[in-house]
Formats: C-alpha cells, sequence, structure tokens
C-alpha cells in the first residue's frame, strides 16, 4: 500500500465512522458543568460520583494517597472532596475517564497508547502548575483542559490506523510512515475531534495551532500548553523524546518571561505529574 493510499483510506474510515470515533466521557462533561454550577451541592455531586464504583474507587484512593493523605482515612466521597477540594476532585475524575479511552489489544499500539496518555495527562497537570507559578490562577483549569486535549489527534489517528489493520490484514505499516502520517496530521484531526465533543474553541484552536510559529493571536494558555508540551517532549515523557529541545531560548518561554529556575521547577512538576498519569 502507497503512502498516499493509506492516506485515503485513513480519511475515508474517519469520515465514514468506521474508525470508532472516541467519545468524551458523559460523565467527565457532567462533573465540569456540575463545577460551574453554583446551586450544585457538595451532597449532590458526592451522589453523583459514588453512583460510578470504578470512579469512586479512584477518588478515594487519590484522597487517601500519601500526597493528600491526613491523620484518618477518607471514607467517603463527600470526605475526599472536603479534603481535596472540588476542582481537584473532578480533574482526578477527568483524567481517569479519560484514560480509559488510550488503550488497545494490539500490543505495539497499547505501549504507543499509554506514552501518548502520559503525555497528555502530564502537559495537562503541568499546564495548570505553570498557570498558577505565572500568576495566571484564572486560567490554570483552561490550560488543564488545554494540555490533555492538545494531542488528542493523536489518539483518533491510531485508533483509524487499527482499524486499517483490521479491515486490510495484509496492509503494511511501516512505523517511519505512521510517524510521518501522525505529526502532519494529528492536529487537523485533533481538531475535528473536539469539535465533534462540542468543546469550547479555545480548545480546538491549541490542538490546530500548537506546532505553529507564534502569532499575534497566540493566547496566554497556548503559550503555556506549548512550553509544557516541550518540556514533557525533552524529558522523553511522550511517545518520541526530544532531548535536543532548547526551551529557555525559544519564543514562548521568551514571550512569557519564563527563567530557567522555572523551567527547572517545572521539570520536577511534570515528574510528579507522570506518577498522577500512572
Amino acid at each position: 500500500m502507497s503512502e498516499k493510499s493509506l492516506r485515503q483510506i485513513l480519511e475515508e474510515s474517519i469520515a465514514s465512522g468506521a474508525a470508532d470515533l472516541p467519545v468524551f466521557p458523559r460523565t467527565a462533561s457532567e462533573l465540569r458543568n456540575a463545577l460551574k454550577d453554583e446551586n450544585r451541592s457538595l451532597d449532590a455531586i458526592a451522589k453523583q460520583l459514588a453512583m460510578d464504583a470504578s470512579l469512586a474507587s479512584q477518588v478515594l484512593k487519590a484522597a487517601n494517597s500519601s500526597f493528600y493523605a491526613g491523620m484518618n482515612k477518607v471514607a467517603t466521597i463527600k470526605e475526599a472532596i472536603n479534603r481535596m477540594g472540588l476542582a481537584r476532585i473532578v480533574q482526578i475524575a477527568t483524567l481517569y475517564l479519560q484514560k480509559g479511552l488510550y488503550a488497545s489489544k494490539h500490543p505495539a499500539t497499547n505501549r504507543y497508547l499509554i506514552k501518548l496518555w502520559q503525555h497528555s495527562a502530564a502537559v495537562a497537570l503541568g499546564s495548570e502548575w505553570l498557570a498558577k507559578r505565572l500568576n495566571f490562577s484564572t486560567l490554570a483549569e483552561e490550560a488543564f483542559m488545554a494540555g490533555l486535549f492538545h494531542d488528542i489527534g493523536e489518539l483518533l489517528l491510531i485508533r483509524s490506523l487499527e482499524n486499517v489493520r483490521a479491515k486490510y490484514n495484509d496492509v503494511n505499516l511501516p512505523d517511519e510512515l505512521i510517524h510521518e502520517i501522525i505529526e502532519q496530521q494529528h492536529t487537523e484531526k485533533g481538531t475535528l475531534l473536539l469539535k465533534s465533543w462540542n468543546l469550547p474553541e479555545a480548545y480546538c484552536a491549541i490542538a490546530e495551532m500548537h506546532h505553529q510559529p507564534m502569532s499575534q493571536e497566540t493566547g496566554t494558555v497556548e503559550l503555556i500548553v506549548r512550553i509544557v508540551d516541550m518540556v514533557a517532549y525533552k524529558l522523553g515523557i511522550s511517545p518520541r523524546k526530544q532531548p535536543q529541545i532548547s526551551v529557555a531560548t525559544s519564543e514562548e518561554a521568551q514571550t512569557l518571561g519564563i527563567t530557567e529556575i522555572t523551567l527547572a521547577e517545572l521539570e520536577i512538576a511534570l515528574e510528579d505529574a507522570l506518577a498522577v498519569s500512572n
């Protein structure tokens, strides 16, 4: 199969829906909406979380982890919310629910998806951290979500390639060709997927533009995501490590006035985020 024909087949697979387009978890949407609803009581949100046994167990596990643990063990979702804060609970729930999309029965594909998930989660948590570190606390939540979704197009393309493998048993998919297609198309396909999820335009724009040269339209959240993305690639928290990246001299870092000290702190924050993603 030629590269051109593979590209055509991928386009047809995505357009037809045969690629099993991932769906943004409904529970995550409901929880994020609850976070913005001043009329929703903590009891109501705790009850909503508790109805998903698997999700509830993860929330309690996080609340009792060494990072958050207090003198006594947390036994209920409401106690977990009181200990960690509702915003952090919703973030943990979003990460847990999103992580379920990054799995495959194909061993090589699954290994790639694990690295892609670690990268996405680390950039999400790292972007939130950097927004707060730079005194953009009001943008921290948006930075988290934008970081989580910036490479979502890679997930869609991997799912589509799996569909091609299943449909064409004799197809040869060299790794270099797969990497080239992912690199060239993941921003466009990520934008397509986020729009299908009806997520805010800001997330779609960052997914589409985060590898493009900076412009006057490049906002603060996108600058933050770009910087964290580069640091994650430099550290190897990504499908493909790029240690040669010079973040400190990048236009993004200079625009935000980020120092070497802040970048060193960010590296530590990303290592911590990697542990959370696992």
